[in-house]
């Protein structure tokens, strides 16, 4: 296993990860928990980010090889993958930015509420983003073993 499929597994582990931390949070929260627990998401937050930047520079290091060498990918169904890619990275510096504006809004004494509903946006299209590029490689092998003809 190469040093990149290493950071990729680990980053979808931390989403997952970083997923059930929030929803414990919510429940938590909803429960009347105490409010500490609101602080339980930012270690895999924070180590999503770090894998995440990690990824967004081997990909720009993969670009400039495959650039170099003139590799062109094959298949209409691989033809989006780099824009949901694009999209998924964007959204997740984007959801970072406003996770930092969110902490720094509540953290006033007049905190501003409506603030906390920023990051939502970005979150939705991490998650939507996220999912498909998870469930895509398994449907591009149940449609090649479609295509391929059956011995016997």
């Amino acid at each position: 296993m190469t040093w990149n499929e290493r950071v990729r597994r680990t980053h979808r582990w931390l989403a997952i990860a970083f997923t059930v931390t929030i929803v414990v949070t919510v429940v938590t929260l909803a429960l009347k928990g105490p409010v500490w627990v609101s602080y339980v998401p930012l270690a895999p937050l924070a180590l999503l980010l770090l894998s995440g930047l990690g990824i967004f520079v081997l990909s720009y290091a993969a670009t400039r090889r495959s650039r170099a060498a003139n590799v062109q990918q094959d298949g209409a169904s691989r033809a989006s993958a780099p824009r949901v890619r694009q999209l998924h990275r964007g959204s997740g510096i984007v959801f970072v930015a406003t996770v930092i504006a969110t902490f720094v809004a509540l953290a006033q004494e007049q905190p501003v509420i409506w603030v906390s509903y920023l990051p939502l946006l970005p979150l939705a299209l991490l998650l939507f983003s996220g999912l498909y590029m998870l469930v895509g490689p398994y449907s591009v092998r149940r449609r090649s073993a479609r295509r391929a003809p059956q011995p016997g």
